[in-house]
């Protein structure tokens, strides 16, 4: 349960929008409701994570985007990092 705090508000959609998207919620056993809040999030997260249009790009959301880009490109080598001083004693290495 999340302990964040809760808006109510009214939604304004078309009849046979509503019918629609309660039907597909019903089909996956969660309530409109859920259903709303679950396409929200990922288009939060998608909003946030996908390109964006060269339009809708601001200076720190496009530092954003291609700073996360050029992270996932990068090789890493995983390198041990070797043990600190107390696990040598504990270890007796």
């Amino acid at each position: 349960m999340s302990t964040s705090k809760k808006i109510v508000t009214n939604l304004r959609i078309d009849a046979n929008d509503w019918l629609q998207i309660k039907a597909i919620a019903a089909e996956q056993g969660i309530s409109f409701n859920e259903y709303i809040n679950l396409i929200a999030q990922e288009a939060m997260s998608k909003a946030f994570l996908d390109k964006p249009k060269k339009n809708q790009i601001g200076k720190n959301r496009r530092n954003i985007y291609e700073t996360l880009m050029s992270l996932s490109k990068k090789n890493y080598k995983n390198k041990p990092m070797g043990l600190s001083e107390d696990d040598q004693i504990i270890y007796g290495l």
